[in-house]
């Protein structure tokens, strides 16, 4: 008994899907997409992928406070710049959720930004492509950390696995 309950997270990973794609360029992850509630049956893999990331993404950036994200004191939270315009869908209505998305904090008295954009592609099944990149007019904001923490917390959400990265 005690053989099989030691096999049993062996044989648990080998079930479990794996990238073999490409490896991921810089700024790019590959993640497998579940959605953590019940989506609609109409929906498939590939499509509930790219609504799970979009979905987990805009909840998180709402959610988490500037300096939880690596900007300095005074930043706003990020917002949409350019209002609906700042979200484009890259795909067809009819095809899986390929979107760009494009999020702005700014420092009110100093008028510098930090600019992030994000783009979530399904690449197949339950995979999701994610590439994020961070610019800012302000040299004190450490922009590497920004895509490093929104990273780190998009993959720790449920329903979202990392399987690779091109850090």
């Amino acid at each position: 008994m005690k053989k099989l309950l030691l096999f049993a997270p062996v044989l648990l990973a080998a079930c479990a899907p794996a990238y073999t794609g490409p490896k991921p360029g810089p700024n790019e992850i590959i993640v497998e997409a579940t959605s953590p509630s019940p989506m609609p049956n109409t929906l498939g893999d590939e499509q509930s992928a790219g609504v799970t990331g979009f979905v987990v993404i805009s909840v998180l950036l709402l959610k988490n406070q500037a300096d939880e994200l690596g900007l300095p004191a005074g930043y706003s939270n990020f917002s949409f710049p350019n209002g609906a315009e700042s979200m484009q869908r890259l795909s067809a209505q009819d095809r899986p959720m390929h979107v760009k998305v494009d999020w702005q904090a700014s420092r009110p008295p100093t008028q510098n930004t930090v600019n992030v954009q994000w783009e979530s592609r399904p690449i197949g099944g339950k995979l999701l492509s994610v590439t994020v990149k961070a610019s800012s007019t302000d040299t004190a904001v450490n922009t590497r950390t920004v895509e490093d923490r929104l990273i780190a917390k998009f993959v720790t959400q449920n329903g979202i696995r990392l399987l690779a990265s091109g850090r």
